[in-house]
């Protein structure tokens, strides 16, 4: 048996030896295969030369993403052995090199070669397991290390004290930050308390209700203003800066409040006697809509001296904007001009981004300090402040900056998943990247309160894409739902060349069988239910019986229609009606795994597809196709076996939107109208009982492949089962169709049927005897059309023209009846002859109709089961929409014959009239032109087999 080192230099020669995979580090490789970091007083410190060294069985074993038959990303994980013989990995040993450099969560990282002198790093990680270990002898020393990924720090770390706003004005402080309310204290405070050490707290007169309003998703709930106000006093501080702003959070009812209510104060030190000691926020409602400020709704910015006296200023005080049912957030914003004071009132709309402002002027005074700021006080002009208003969180600055400056952090909701995960990873000092684009993400809903990775847990499953470790250092990433979809393959391996490591085993189970979702945002819900299909709700052996499952989502919007579209995707995953290939395995080290194959690899992420070709004959001959959801890997002596945790990749593959021109939607339900050969290549299709969609007949969307029992067949051309537009020329009969079927006359004599003109007509010579034109056919289930008109108005009895079938003989079928009466109304009638008994089974009479002798009028005629629906509309105009006849008569169950009937009633007086025909369409049972065995699969199919698309456009979310 080979030494240990040459053992080594093997793999060596097997895994570094290669082209570098994408991705890669770009650090430089030691040119081990594989190399074993750790973070020791802030130096990385190789220390590769302690693993692996204590027997030949000795491996590093790492984990990342979703376990196998997991839900959601779990912490990554790495176990190895450490040559302890020194001490150096016992983190209590004085004696040890590494002695109070080394313990809990100190950083590990692991890389192999990339095989152009570079690093491809499995994991960085943190320590959090040191167990030292030895043998009776104390000639055997070793460290069994475990470390995690940060996911696994994370879980343990505690809630958020404080709301998202106060921790975004506090955490790091805004720029110039002196004074800082933010007003969300408990409903029985007898104070509301300063944010900052250096404040004081905010005096409350009157009776306002604290804790009363839940409107900004971002805070804690707010004051609302009934009869009280809140005054809070600024320490003094440095106002060299010659600028200063007041801002705070407000809300105003639908009602509005009263005119010339006070919203806010804002009480600064003049320096002269008269000059401005008041700016105030009033509130404008003028009666009759017209006054001195400005119009209803809107708010002013109004100065005023010592003795409330309202000071000269130019400008326009007051905005345009209606502020009621706005989320506000207003800001006085003062500076210097010259010899002036620039005062700008300014209110951003937190929901929609909308802002308004205005600036007054001041001559003759300068900026002094803010001394103290009121919300809704009474003045000398006002003896009660606003009534009715909720506000909250207030801030003095001694400088000026964006309204914009708390970004998302004013109000997360509407804010998407992806940009709120890297907002919170950038506030916890944590490395975030990610795949796909996070504007393509969900709006979420208002921030909750919970540890930071319960909320990145919260918009991964709002979104539905993958949150995952970090390999370029230590940090998070988030892979997008919408990168899921449609991705070409990063990795095919040949099950025929040896390229696994293990067998992949299928499994047929019910693990993740959900098809009927319920999503609950806000208390608003919504049910999907999966009808169709093998997985569908209904009992064995139709369906496999209801797999509910309830979802409660953080999202922007509860409205139906996105709870629907949320609960629907989710039963798309739950209802993958394939098997599952949990595991698949490779070897690095193996001689069928090339260069560029390891590159692959190595390079594999988290949602990245992966395809295995040429599966053996006991499987299904399609591609086995799958996401990667986890990852395992193990280094030993001699190989690095990487196993892919896997999902199958069809319900993020063929996403896609209606107006695209590869989109491919299913019908509700097809079946083979009959049994067909293994080389048969015209077969008609029908829809199956309770569908009614048809397939397209255009040629641009060929060719499609469809399945039928497990064989994937090609689609050429779809068409109508029988078509005739009459164009040719016959007598004593109607000659062949368009479509090549024969028609059989019958009833009447030879010379009563006859083609000409572009119609078929029916000459009724004799009254009370109908004319018959029909196809041979078993099949009971038809869709079809025609026109119809009369060359005469109807005398002494109706004359009628119908589409028939389920037809025995003349005594027995069902009709579509058109009857023009004597008194040239039209109606379209539905009955059932049985043994020559007629019986109606519905009637509609065309409203506002008076026919004229020629007329065109269109009727179609489906029956499906006992089911009978019938329609009539002007052959000029389009289809009617609605079915004006329907009628359930199982009477009737088989046909021979398929066709039109003509008739004039006992009594008609008329002389030769004829009925004329044309555009007679069979719609379904529909013919389609194709091409067998696409997979590979040649084989019979029984009528009634499901026909559906081979890989249908799934809707995106």
């Amino acid at each position: 048996m080979p030494g240990l080192v040459s053992q080594i230099a093997g793999l060596r020669r097997r895994l570094a030896l290669v082209p570098a995979p994408a991705r890669a580090s770009g650090e430089a490789s030691n040119g081990e295969p594989v190399q074993v970091e750790m973070l020791v007083s802030g130096t990385w410190v190789d220390v590769t030369g302690y693993t692996l060294v204590r027997d030949d069985s000795g491996n590093i074993q790492i984990t990342s993403g979703i376990r196998d038959e997991g839900s959601q990303t779990e912490a990554g994980t790495c176990t190895l052995e450490l040559d302890n013989r020194d001490g150096r990995f016992s983190p209590r040993n004085p004696s040890g090199p590494y002695y109070g450099a080394i313990g809990r969560n100190t950083p590990i990282r692991i890389s192999v070669p990339d095989g152009d002198g570079g690093k491809s790093y499995r994991i960085w990680g943190e320590a959090s397991e040191w167990a030292p270990n030895w043998d009776t002898s104390g000639s055997d020393v070793w460290t069994d290390l475990s470390a995690n990924g940060i996911l696994r720090r994370l879980a343990q770390g505690p809630a958020p004290e404080r709301s998202v706003i106060y921790n975004a004005i506090t955490d790091p402080p805004l720029t110039g930050l002196v004074a800082y309310w933010p007003c969300e204290d408990a409903a029985d405070s007898r104070s509301v308390a300063s944010a900052l050490t250096s404040g004081s707290p905010m005096t409350i007169s009157g009776t306002p209700t604290l804790a009363a309003y839940s409107g900004f998703g971002a805070s804690d709930p707010l004051p609302v203003f009934t009869g009280g106000s809140l005054t809070g006093g600024v320490t003094r501080y440095d106002n060299s800066s010659g600028q200063y702003q007041v801002r705070f959070l407000l809300s105003v009812p639908a009602a509005g409040l009263a005119d010339s209510e006070t919203i806010a104060r804002v009480r600064v030190s003049p320096t002269v006697v008269g000059e401005v000691e008041y700016l105030d926020i009033e509130y404008n409602d003028p009666p009759g809509g017209v006054g001195s400020f400005g119009g209803p709704g809107t708010i002013s910015i109004v100065p005023y001296n010592s003795e409330e006296s309202m000071l000269g200023y130019s400008g326009e005080e007051s905005l345009t904007l209606d502020v009621r049912s706005r989320l506000l957030r207003v800001s006085i914003e003062v500076s210097n001009n010259g010899t002036a004071l620039s005062v700008t009132l300014r209110v951003l709309d937190i929901n929609t981004g909308i802002t308004d402002s205005t600036t007054i002027g001041l001559s003759g005074t300068n900026v002094t300090r803010v001394a103290s700021v009121a919300l809704a006080p009474s003045t000398l002009n006002q003896s009660t402040g606003a009534t009715g208003m909720a506000a909250g969180h207030v801030t003095v600055q001694t400088t000026v900056t964006s309204i914009t400056d708390l970004g998302a952090a004013v109000q997360p909701s509407g804010e998407t998943a992806g940009r709120r995960m890297q907002r919170l990873c950038a506030g916890a000092g944590i490395a975030f990247d990610w795949v796909g684009d996070l504007d393509d993400t969900v709006a979420m809903g208002a921030q909750s309160r919970q540890n930071l990775l319960a909320q990145l847990q919260e918009c991964t499953l709002a979104d539905g894409g993958l949150l995952y470790e970090s390999r370029s250092g230590v940090g998070l990433g988030y892979r997008t739902r919408a990168s899921l979809y449609n991705q070409d393959p990063v990795l095919t391996l040949d099950y025929t060349a040896g390229q696994l490591a293990q067998i992949p085993v299928p499994v047929e189970d019910d693990r993740y069988v959900q098809n009927k979702v319920t999503v609950t945002v806000g208390g608003a819900s919504a049910t999907y239910e999966e009808t169709s299909g093998t997985l569908r709700t209904e009992l064995p052996p139709a369906g496999v019986g209801e797999y509910g499952q309830e979802y409660t989502l953080n999202l922007g919007s509860s409205d139906a229609g996105t709870l629907k579209d949320q609960a629907a995707w989710r039963v798309h995953l739950g209802t993958v009606d394939e098997a599952r290939f949990p595991q698949i395995s490779v070897n690095l080290a193996h001689p069928s795994i090339t260069p560029a194959m390891r590159r692959a690899i190595l390079a594999m992420r988290l949602g990245d597809r992966i395809q295995i070709t040429n599966p053996p004959a006991w499987l299904p001959p399609d591609t086995i196709d799958q996401l990667v959801l986890g990852m395992s890997e193990t280094i030993t002596h001699f190989e690095h076996k990487v196993t892919f945790s896997c999902a199958p990749a069809s319900p993020y593959s063929s996403i896609g939107v209606l107006d695209t021109a590869w989109s491919r939607i299913d019908t509700d339900g097809s079946e083979l109208v009959a049994n067909i050969s293994s080389s048969a290549t015209s077969v008609g299709v029908q829809p199956s009982a309770g569908a009614d969609v048809l397939w397209t007949k255009d040629t641009a969307d060929f060719p499609l492949d469809i399945r039928v029992g497990g064989e994937v067949m090609r689609v050429t051309a779809i068409s109508d089962l029988v078509t005739d537009t009459f164009t040719r020329t016959a007598s004593s009969g109607w000659g062949t169709s368009d479509s090549g079927f024969t028609w059989t006359a019958s009833g009447g004599s030879a010379t009563d049927y006859s083609v000409g003109s572009g119609v078929g007509a029916h000459l009724l010579a004799t009254a009370g005897t109908s004319r018959r034109c029909i196809l041979p056919t078993v099949i009971s289930d038809f869709d079809f059309y025609v026109t119809i008109t009369a060359d005469q108005l109807a005398t002494g009895a109706i004359l009628t023209g119908s589409l028939i079938t389920r037809y025995a003989d003349a005594d027995n079928f069902y009709s579509a009846q058109l009857q023009f009466t004597t008194s040239n109304t039209v109606l379209l009638v539905v009955f059932k002859r049985v043994n020559a008994v007629e019986t109606t089974l519905g009637t509609y009479t065309m409203p506002g109709t008076t026919f004229v002798a020629g007329t065109q009028y269109r009727i179609r005629f489906k029956v499906q089961g006992p089911s009978l629906r019938a329609k009539v509309w002007l052959a000029s105009d389009v289809e009617t929409p609605e079915w004006q006849v329907t009628a359930t008569d199982g009477t009737l169950t088989t046909s021979q014959f398929v066709g039109v009937r003509s008739i004039s009633g006992a009594g008609n007086t008329n002389v030769n009239p004829s009925i004329k025909y044309d555009d007679f369409q069979i719609v379904s049972p529909q013919t389609f032109t194709l091409t067998r065995s696409v997979n590979g699969v040649a084989k019979a199919h029984s009528a009634g087999a499901d026909v559906r698309l081979a890989t249908p456009t799934y809707l995106a979310l």
